[in-house]
């Protein structure tokens, strides 16, 4: 019965595209998952057992299977070999899969960002503790963290994610709860710039979220996020008096409590999720802070969009472009919620140095790549290690433009940049490499006449 059925798929190739070179995708294998559940891998692939395809679209697939592959954090490298048998394809899924368990030391600095410690060189702001990291869970893509911080930050928290709650759909599930102490927050910026209270004797925040996660995945590309969340959080009273921040949780109260339910959806077709050449994604997010509408309680709702493009330009050249929104309901927003430009990868570039406060902002942030150096893959020849004998890594020289305008309407009287048009510019040299790794350095300016060097660690678009 399935010759005739092969037969019949063969014949409607032909009638159907002439002379077009199609094919019968036939035999799909999978080897090297020694750990990953099959149907873990099946899930990443944009082809299946008894598809038609041509020659081109087959090629076209198997990169882009490749590339939601390693985009799953899972594998070092994939291989995809087909055998062509008349006008039939066998195809072999070659995986190496990475290290899953990770006994992880933590010993960071808790500065903002990387220039904020080359500046001050605050010794009394690391953290060390432990991360237990499972990864790949039961072989089922699921992610167990246990986090132990001690130091500046006095953090215990544990994750929990399980992408696939029914082998055969997509529909996850995500569970956290976090407590932090702190004894050094920052709670202000003035002449934007942040600002530190320091108590070595006095908690200066203590901090306790918790949330549970729904994510189904619609498509290959598309996921939808349903949060509910509580947050607690206590502040010393020094913080929110009247000479300091009152509007770090409203009207100078020193603690509050709140529920937040979140809509976050996601395309996402990069073909790479740390340092992407090609592809394009887009966010949009809803989240509703307080679900209690008693007077003086946290009750706001903010909006944002993210949109990237990535692309080839010419040979060894490529572009990305990136533009990011952010709205709140109103201008009433705690200070502690709308952290405003300097946080995460939400700045301009060559404003490093700069906490820039405010509610809404848009910025736009563009590169041109030049690959100086071509992914090359080595192997250490004496390290038995197969997860980490083989690696990779590449170069890119760029040179980049970002611009951007964020609206202040608390913090204006001891800030001068927000409200007003920011630009920055410069030329970087990245340097990507194996488990997710990317490592940038920057020389930039801006129209204030201010240049630097920055170090960074992620993608800046």
């Amino acid at each position: 019965m399935r010759n005739v059925v092969v037969l019949i798929l063969l014949l409607s190739c032909i009638v159907a595209k002439g002379q077009d070179s199609t094919f019968i995708v036939n035999l799909i294998e999978i080897e090297g998952n020694k750990i990953t559940k099959n149907y873990i891998i099946e899930k990443e692939i944009t082809f299946h057992q008894g598809n038609v395809v041509s020659l081109n679209d087959f090629n076209e697939k198997a990169l882009r299977s490749q590339q939601n592959l390693i985009n799953t954090s899972l594998f070092n490298f994939v291989f995809i070999e087909p055998t062509y048998d008349g006008q039939l394809i066998n195809i072999k899924i070659k995986v190496k899969e990475r290290w899953y368990t990770w006994p992880q030391p933590i010993l960071v600095d808790e500065d903002r960002n990387t220039f904020d410690w080359l500046q001050y060189r605050n010794f009394d702001r690391f953290s060390y503790g432990l991360y237990l990291n499972q990864y790949n869970f039961r072989g089922r893509q699921e992610t167990i963290q246990l986090k132990l911080k001690f130091g500046y930050s006095q953090e215990i928290g544990l994750l929990y994610k399980i992408p696939y709650l029914v082998k055969t759909k997509n529909h996850g599930l995500n569970l956290s709860f976090l407590s932090v102490r702190r004894h050094e927050i920052y709670y202000k910026s003035v002449n934007d710039k942040i600002v530190y209270h320091k108590d070595a004797n006095e908690i200066m925040r203590e901090e306790f979220n918790t949330y549970a996660e729904y994510v189904f995945r619609h498509k290959l590309y598309q996921q939808h996020f349903f949060r509910l969340q509580y947050d607690f959080v206590k502040v010393a009273d020094t913080i929110v008096s009247a000479n300091e921040n009152p509007n770090y949780l409203l009207n100078g109260q020193n603690q509050s409590s709140y529920l937040t339910l979140r809509y976050l959806s996601r395309v996402d077709k990069k073909d790479s999720k740390n340092y992407p050449l090609k592809g394009h994604d887009l966010e949009f997010n809803a989240d509703k802070y307080g679900l209690d509408f008693s007077k003086n309680k946290i009750n706001t709702m903010l909006f944002s969009v993210l949109a990237e493009k990535f692309g080839k330009i010419k040979g060894s050249f490529y572009y990305g472009l990136g533009l990011k929104a952010r709205a709140y309901a109103h201008d009433k927003v705690p200070f502690y919620i709308a952290k405003g430009f300097g946080f995460n990868n939400d700045f301009v570039r060559s404003y490093e140095p700069n906490m820039i406060s405010g509610t809404n902002f848009v910025v736009f942030k563009s590169n041109v790549k030049w690959q100086l150096y071509k992914p090359r893959v080595y192997k250490i020849k004496h390290l038995p290690f197969e997860k980490f004998n083989t690696f990779h890594h590449a170069f890119y020289l760029n040179l980049f433009a970002d611009a951007g305008y964020i609206k202040d309407r608390v913090y204006t009287a001891s800030n001068a940049l927000s409200n007003t048009l920011l630009i920055g510019y410069g030329v970087g040299l990245d340097f990507v490499t194996y488990y997710d790794k990317v490592l940038r350095i920057e020389f930039s300016a801006n129209r204030k006449g201010q240049s630097g060097i920055y170090l960074s660690f992620i993608a800046p678009i």
